[in-house]
């Protein structure tokens, strides 16, 4: 994996399209800020799909060696955060047809182990009351198809919209729309319009 020197001043107030256009033009350090910087991310969702942590590190550092020596034809994504979403999440499908873990035709399985390993804690768990109702969160999403459960994961936990969730998951505008309107349509009637609402407030997306 990349890594930026111990004695180099951190780049975080560089912008992602920034930092793109250097590692583009040969910038190891810049490449270096964009690993660290979604590493976690990248690891957290790739995570979701396999339980063999060394095959999602495997991965995540085959996708930055994979940019970096194809760093000359790549274009400049609208946003780098979403190409980085939609190339893991393909490598990984990639990584687990080869290995015969999964047929071309097969869909990837998804964990819906949500909440634990992001901070959403911080965001709502305030009180004793918001810890019961992400309990009850926790409980409630696994039934929900596996579709659902990653819509969900990429609308709520990565703030993606609709066509940027369509784009990871190679499907419709109008198929992850209804998709997701059903999953919080499942949730309600699981419990009651409440729970919803407190996840969509805790995370920001209700203005």
């Amino acid at each position: 994996m990349f890594r930026l020197p111990s004695n180099h001043r951190p780049l975080e107030a560089i912008a992602d399209a920034d930092l793109w256009r250097h590692f583009r033009d040969g910038d190891e350090l810049a490449l270096g800020e964009l690993a660290e910087r979604y590493y976690k991310r990248l690891y957290n969702y790739g995570s979701k799909f396999s339980r063999d942590r060394e095959v999602i590190r495997d991965c995540i550092q085959d996708l930055f060696l994979e940019i970096w020596d194809k760093r000359q034809t790549l274009s400049q994504p609208d946003s780098v955060k979403l190409y980085l979403l939609v190339s893991i999440r393909r490598r990984i499908y990639r990584r687990k047809t080869a290995d015969k873990w999964l047929e071309e035709s097969e869909e990837l399985d998804f964990d819906s182990g949500l909440i634990g390993d992001l901070p959403i804690e911080t965001a709502i768990i305030e009180d004793e009351t918001s810890q019961y109702y992400v309990r009850k969160l926790q409980q409630l999403i696994p039934q929900l198809s596996r579709r659902q459960q990653e819509i969900i994961y990429l609308r709520f936990y990565e703030n993606l919209d609709n066509e940027a969730i369509a784009e990871v998951m190679s499907l419709s505008r109008g198929a992850v729309a209804n998709l997701l309107w059903r999953a919080l349509k499942e949730l309600k009637d699981y419990w009651y319009a409440g729970l919803v609402f407190l996840l969509m407030a805790g995370i920001g997306l209700l203005k």
